[in-house]
């Protein structure tokens, strides 16, 4: 899953609290995102890791 590069706020900025529909939103779109078993992302890695190597 890629990031939207139409974001430009900066959330770790200190001193600008969000909102809490700000918030659940973030979360509720991070809930939505493709997720994989701990082997699969042991595989995918592996194949990442040996690709770069070469």
């Amino acid at each position: 899953m890629k990031t939207s590069k139409d974001k430009s706020k900066n959330l770790a900025t200190p001193g600008k609290p969000m909102s809490q529909d700000e918030f659940v939103s973030l979360i509720k779109e991070a809930e939505e995102g493709i997720f994989l078993t701990e082997k699969e992302f042991d595989k995918k890695f592996e194949e990442w890791r040996l690709k770069r190597k070469k």
